[in-house]
């Protein structure tokens, strides 16, 4: 059965500004057809995109708790603290349970009451936030304490691959940033701290138990985000930036070889850019991977 009919323009108007960001979110969790009445643990929610969608789909008797380890004046121009106090006075705002916790601190116990595990646990877009590949498993492992019978494990995450070359430049850009979070250490806050891809994502899940539903049921797919999704246009622009290109160069004054990989690298970058028609204007965000997961008996 199918569910989640979204309303997209109900949705923008609780959220001015977020339009894109909406429908991208809405096409792929409408894959995932979660029922009204579920129980979701979003896994950083940021800003709150997802949150207000899911929300959206879980009804007025469903539930999103959204853990994020992020400080609440983290963001620009809007701080997380700022996006979730103006979703929360919103009408889905009774819906939704902000929690500022390490996620993995967060599953370290387990719920008292039956009624608090999870039918779903979402992550969208925040696996490249992770300060390191390891923190995925780890977090897989606590899970089951938190979770009823034959819930599902729901993942979006960028594909690393474009359909269109106007959306190179962000997959180059994404290498450039991970390339240079790891060259400055896990202290500097950056939207892009460890890239994986599908295959790697699929493959430490079924280590840990968990098998990817059937492609058939629409539940595993690419998907090429609307054109006015800007987040490729927002990572290009701080490659081709002063900032970063100085950053480069005290890297490079450090290691000259790591230098020269992140140079070469940005190089790559501003190449990709001039092949767009308009620039970084031009620029679109590459594809993004869904699938969703249940544990294998």
């Amino acid at each position: 059965m199918a569910y989640n009919n979204l309303d997209i323009d109900a949705l923008a108007k609780i959220y001015p500004g977020h339009r894109s960001q909406i429908e991208h979110r809405a096409s792929i969790i409408k894959g995932w057809n979660i029922p009204p009445g579920s129980r979701v643990l979003e896994i950083g929610p940021g800003q709150g995109d997802c949150t207000i969608v899911l929300a959206a789909a879980v009804g007025e008797h469903g539930h999103v708790d959204a853990v994020d380890p992020a400080p609440l004046d983290y963001g620009s121009p809007t701080t997380l603290g700022e996006a979730q106090a103006h979703l929360s006075a919103s009408p889905l705002g009774p819906r939704i349970t902000w929690i500022q916790a390490d996620p993995q601190i967060y599953l370290s116990t387990p719920p008292s009451d039956e009624k608090d595990l999870y039918t779903h646990v979402v992550l969208f877009h925040s696996l490249w936030y992770f300060d390191s590949p390891s923190k995925f498993p780890s977090l897989l492992r606590p899970l089951s304490a938190h979770l009823r019978p034959n819930a599902s494990l729901c993942i979006a995450e960028y594909a690393l691959q474009a359909s269109s070359s106007n959306a190179v430049p962000h997959v180059l850009a994404a290498l450039a940033h991970a390339g240079m979070e790891l060259a400055e250490g896990k202290d500097v806050m950056r939207n892009v701290k460890t890239v994986v891809g599908p295959a790697w994502i699929k493959e430490v899940a079924g280590t840990e138990g968990w098998v990817i539903i059937n492609q058939d049921q629409g539940r595993e797919r690419v998907v090429v985000p609307p054109k006015g999704l800007a987040d490729g246009r927002w990572e290009v622009g701080t490659v081709e930036g002063e900032e970063f290109e100085q950053e480069v160069e005290v890297v490079a004054g450090r290691d000259e070889r790591l230098g020269a990989m992140l140079r070469g690298m940005r190089e790559a970058v501003l190449g990709a850019v001039r092949g767009v028609e308009g620039g970084l204007k031009g620029v679109e965000t590459m594809n993004v991977w869904a699938g969703a997961f249940v544990k294998a008996e």
